[in-house]
């Protein structure tokens, strides 16, 4: 676990432990973690002890991010963990500055207390402090501590310094906000909480546009120009940080020993490149990286420098996440891999049960798997931007929004990004392309509100079709069912869509069934074998006599609006969805019907004919 460690005056110290998956989502840079004594807002990138950090690779998600490598965040070993220990892994800085006592009720910056072993106390009271619990940001990514005393003095328009003390109090009236009341004990003014999260609860005191993340010593000249609306936030809050995250499977040949290699020697390849570019001395090099540590019995230095004078090292723009999904869905269509010198990827094809009518083509095992999942940026206040038919109302929460993707996660233009490496195991399903396209094409007009409304909606899906709606809801269907078979929770199990894009000659017609951890957790065998056709038939089977009937029916089965944004047909918590960290179209874009029909006209289903 990487030690988390907060920097004061003069060094830096432990204050606890996170785990790297966490730095990577929940906590990443920007993101305020509460911890017993202390809380702090995980510093950017630029900060991190990147030369002691694992360096990953996965050519097709560096492609598509535009950045040379990812790095783990760094970690020491977990034994002996001390909190006063000096020797944190990933960087923070105290945030926010402004805390109260608890006793007194005192409310100010910290350095307006004292200090003793570490931590801010109230001399007078001699206890210590409680970090301020509201907070301010803005839609573009900005923070800051809540403006009290503009708050206070506000209504009354009484002028105030920085020398006014305020104090803060809790009264027993109700357990909303109006029961925190603020004072300023120099003149008198007096205001609750009440109404300090509305969203123009702080309109006209100006955002000042800073990043504590990015370090209090760049902060006086951090000052960024900022038009949008600064709201109140509780520190706390789910909507202060959302992380920005993109993952790739790695696929032959990337996966091969001898591809993971020469990326673990990159740095010292490409410093002898670009030095001098002589062939006998990079020979040599190689040559002595495989007596040390290269696995020299699954390839020759021949092969090496062959694969270092072909290979493409440029940054491609225009690689998308339509041309990463191809590229993924190929490699599953080839068929059985299960080459001894592949480090993270091995399928097997198992045979097709008569029951499946010749809807579907292949089930695959897919043995061994890796994910690289790498943190990109981003938001506050809002999940996503603005949507393109928003109402007047809707449109005010961005004002001043800048057109940004997200909100970075360093001051320097840096040639990486944090990431993880997740390892697993899953199942491969992939349909009749002839059948597909006969169902699809009857239900185009079915699903033309649906296609409105997606439009019209933050959620983005550059291949929404009637397809794509199948093949997501039976994937939600289907880890329903294998949860109560294979020994995984549904969060535990994550779903890939590879479906088919406008335009786009590369026809696909697959989902992928997948664990995926940071430790051998994710690919103990349990879901793998439940691809072969003495489970999966009977899974399958249950699966479908599930979904035909839903305990909300025929409310939910007659629906043709449910979820966020009305996104979804036929579909409810008690039926198809999942836990968000398994779907990944936020459990929209689904229905029941697509798959089983409905209860008026079963044959509208694409596994009807099962049912029977």
């Amino acid at each position: 676990m990487p030690r988390l460690g907060a920097k004061g005056s003069n060094k830096k110290t432990v204050v606890g432990e996170l785990r790297r998956t966490q730095v990577i989502t929940t906590y990443g840079p920007g993101a305020i973690v509460d911890l017993p004594d202390i809380s702090v807002i995980m510093a950017a990138t630029d900060y991190w002890n990147s030369r002691n950090s694992r360096v990953l690779h996965e050519a097709n998600l560096q492609k598509l991010l535009g950045v040379n490598c990812f790095r783990e965040p760094c970690a020491h070993s977990n034994e002996g963990f001390n909190e006063s220990g000096t020797t944190p892994d990933t960087p923070a800085f105290r945030f926010p500055d402004w805390c109260f006592c608890p006793k007194c009720g005192k409310l100010a910056h910290y350095k307006d207390f004292g200090k003793s072993r570490g931590r801010i106390i109230c001399e007078d009271c001699k206890c210590k402090t409680v970090p301020s619990r509201f907070v301010a940001a803005c839609i573009n990514g900005h923070l800051e501590d809540f403006p009290y005393n503009w708050w206070v003095h506000q209504p009354t328009k009484m002028p105030y310094d920085k020398n006014h003390r305020l104090k803060i109090k809790f009264t027993s009236e109700s357990g909303g906000l109006d029961s925190i009341i603020i004072e300023c004990e120099t003149c008198g003014a007096k205001r609750s909480m009440e109404g300090a999260l509305n969203r123009d609860a702080l309109k006209g005191h100006k955002c000042r546009g800073l990043r504590p993340w990015v370090g209090k010593r760049k902060e006086k000249n951090d000052q960024k120009d900022c038009d949008a609306l600064l709201r109140g936030i509780q520190r706390g809050a789910s909507n202060l940080y959302f992380p920005i995250t993109s993952s790739a499977l790695t696929i032959p040949p990337w996966s091969k020993r001898i591809y993971q290699d020469i990326e673990k020697h990159r740095e010292q390849i490409d410093v002898l490149i670009n030095q001098n570019n002589d062939i006998n001395m990079l020979r040599l090099l190689i040559q002595a990286l495989m007596n040390k540590e290269l696995a020299d019995n699954f390839y020759s230095v021949d092969d090496v420098i062959k694969i270092i004078q072909n290979e493409n090292r440029t940054v491609h723009s225009t690689y998308t996440k339509q041309n990463l999904l191809e590229d993924e869905y190929k490699v599953f269509m080839r068929g059985n891999y299960e080459n001894p010198d592949d480090m993270h990827f091995k399928l097997k094809k198992t045979n097709i049960d008569s029951f499946f009518g010749g809807l579907i083509d292949n089930i695959f095992a897919v043995k061994r798997l890796r994910e690289i999942l790498a943190l990109k940026g981003f938001r506050r206040i809002k999940p996503e931007g603005p949507e393109t038919n928003a109402s007047e109302d809707e449109q005010r929460d961005f004002i001043g929004y800048r057109q940004n993707d997200c909100t970075p996660l360093s001051d320097e233009k840096l040639d990486w990004l944090p990431a993880v490496e997740l390892l697993g195991e899953g199942i491969f399903i992939s349909f009749n392309e002839e059948r597909l396209e006969e169902w699809e094409k009857s239900q185009e007009k079915y699903y033309a509100n649906l296609k409105k409304r997606l439009a019209e909606s933050i959620i983005v899906c550059d291949n929404f079709s009637p397809r794509y709606v199948l093949l997501h809801t039976l994937s939600h269907l289907l880890i329903r069912q294998l949860t109560m078979e294979c020994g995984y929770s549904g969060a535990s199990i994550k779903e890939r869509i590879y479906s088919t894009y406008p335009e786009s000659n590369c026809k696909m017609a697959g989902i992928l069934l997948y664990t995926a951890s940071s430790d051998t957790d994710g690919s103990l065998g349990g879901l793998v074998r439940n691809a072969e056709p003495d489970n999966i038939t009977p899974i399958f089977k249950k699966m479908l006599q599930e979904a035909s009937w839903c305990s909300s029916d025929p409310v939910c089965m007659d629906s043709k609006g449910q979820g966020f944004d009305s996104l979804n047909y036929a579909a409810c918590h008690a039926c198809a969805l999942l836990p968000e960290t398994s779907c990944e179209m936020r459990n929209c874009l689904l229905d029941r019907g697509a798959v089983v029909g409905s209860i008026h006209d079963r044959g509208r289903g694409y596994f009807s004919s099962l049912l029977k």
